[in-house]
């Protein structure tokens, strides 16, 4: 039992050491990343806004 489940992880964790974060892009999701963009769409279309505040390494 114990061979088996080593034998397992020696399978399953290289594969989530090699894994990376995806990048996508935002304006596929109708996301903005230039503030003054967003804000003169949000003015042209009567919509609110919504900020979010994070770090990306």
């Amino acid at each position: 039992m114990n061979r088996v489940l080593a034998g397992l992880a020696l399978l399953i964790l290289p594969g989530i050491a090699d894994a990376q974060p995806r990048k996508t892009d935002p304006a596929k999701y109708g996301w903005h990343t230039d503030y003054s963009a967003a804000r003169a769409e949000a003015k042209r279309t009567g919509k609110p806004m919504m900020l979010v505040f994070r770090c990306e390494p």
